[in-house]
């Protein structure tokens, strides 16, 4: 524990200024044992009893991959199991942050979400098995809107993988787990070890290392490796033999619920007696929260990046049904695999309509051969833009409608372009930041046929 950070800069009096529970999670101490941030024996089993205790009576019940645990079961039932929890904590990484910072409390609506892609996941994809011969773009498609499609990706071949070598069953351990499926990290390996199979693992997440930073008062930095270690080591400690699923769901659900980033609940907190932060607060200042943890350092600014794009709209002669020229792109890097409308990324710098027009004539005629100078009843309107937010990139998206009517159908180009109804491209896996292009195409119009 000597590479955890302390912080004995922070002592003030309660005179001087409020004490928040932050403060308390930053050592008070200038010296003192690294005894003081592990958990006893005696704390151990106490902590055990009373949180399994509190997420008997406490735990949604609501989330449709949360089973009693039952050792009765068929190898079939266990492997179809292992399939649900590990599908289920995948999505659940899309909105349960591995970062103790975040502070949005959204957790009812997050839950939500992944429980409607949840179930929608499992109509498509009832079984590994079904997951492992499915196509790709399918699993694109019904995973469209959850973000980080690389992941979507890495859970069909992990499905594979998984039929091929192991006859259909995951791994029973979290060290198998993490060693032979693709996209399987020591959190989710633990997690489904853990709930499915029983090994005594510890699942450690963002809510959990902020539980456990509290309950031991470490105010180290959560995303150093080295403060990580010292999570996953002591969150370790904590793990019983018996139950541990449930302990580790038990853990995650009082981050969640109780031991929140702002404003905690410790007064309806289950292990407050064993929480040193909380005890060195209520020495120093009656119980007030301000804002939570360790001082957050300022964020790095996000890159942002403008882009062009062509809703380019085709008309046959006779046909009252426009079709939409659509492209999908590469099988690496950002939104990997997903189709989008033809774009043009324009780096970081600014542009105005009338340039991003030039560049679209040029563009569409030398990628997807279209001439627009040659087309009949063209038409060509600024849609404005829409901004869209990766983690590290704010992506804003310069969107223009081109229209125009054709007298036949035109060739399709490559493997990777092709025409769509509106209502095939609705269903296509297009990233959701481009489907906001197509919300505000769709108003354009709605409004262009009452004017």
């Amino acid at each position: 524990m000597e590479r955890i950070r302390r912080r004995p800069d922070l002592l003030h009096s309660a005179t001087q200024q409020e004490i928040s529970i932050e403060d308390c999670v930053q050592s008070r101490r200038l010296n003192h044992n690294d005894l003081y941030h592990k958990v006893s024996e005696h704390e151990r089993l106490l902590i055990q009893t009373d949180l399994l205790s509190w997420y008997d009576s406490n735990k949604r019940t609501n989330m449709p991959w949360r089973k009693p645990t039952n050792t009765n079961v068929s190898e079939k039932d266990l492997a179809q199991r292992a399939y649900e929890v590990w599908i289920s904590e995948v999505m659940l990484q899309q909105v349960r942050p591995l970062n103790p910072l975040y502070v949005a409390n959204r957790t009812k609506t997050q839950v939500a979400t992944v429980i409607d892609y949840y179930q929608r996941w499992l109509e498509a994809f009832p079984t590994i098995y079904a997951l492992a011969d499915a196509d790709i773009e399918k699993v694109n498609t019904v995973w469209a809107g959850l973000g980080y499609y690389s992941r979507a990706r890495r859970l069909w071949e992990g499905a594979q993988k998984v039929v091929k070598d192991f006859d259909g069953m995951l791994p029973g351990n979290a060290k198998d787990l993490q060693q032979h499926i693709p996209g399987v990290g020591k959190y989710t390996a633990g997690a489904v070890a853990s709930i499915v199979f029983g090994e005594q693992n510890a699942a450690v997440d963002g809510n959990v290392i902020r539980v456990v930073a509290r309950i031991r008062a470490i105010g180290a930095d959560p995303k150093k490796a080295s403060s990580v270690e010292a999570f996953w080591d002591i969150a370790s400690s904590l793990v019983p033999e018996s139950r541990p699923g449930d302990f580790n769901q038990a853990l995650m659900e009082l981050g969640a619920r109780v031991c929140t980033p702002v404003k905690p609940d410790c007064a309806g907190c289950p292990i407050k007696t064993y929480c040193k932060a909380v005890n060195q607060h209520e020495a120093l200042t009656d119980l007030k929260t301000n804002d939570f943890w360790m001082t957050n350092k300022k964020r790095k600014a996000q890159v942002e990046h403008e882009c062009a794009v062509y809703i380019i709209q085709r008309t046959i002669e006779e046909s009252d049904e426009p079709v939409y020229l659509i492209s999908k792109r590469p099988d690496t890097g950002l939104l990997a695999g997903l189709w989008e409308f033809p774009s043009l990324e324009l780096g970081n710098q600014a542009t105005t309509y009338g340039e991003r027009s030039k560049k679209a004539a040029m563009f569409v005629k030398d990628r997807y051969k279209i001439d627009l100078d040659e087309v009949k009843q063209l038409q060509r309107h600024d849609l404005g833009n829409v901004v869209h937010l990766f983690s590290h990139i704010r992506k804003v998206y310069h969107s223009e409608w081109i229209s125009y009517h054709s007298s036949s159908i035109d060739d399709v180009y490559d493997e990777s372009t092709k025409w769509v109804t509106l209502e095939e491209l609705k269903k296509s896996p297009i990233p959701t930041g481009l489907k906001k292009t197509l919300k505000v195409l769709e108003k354009f119009r709605k409004v262009a046929d009452h004017s």
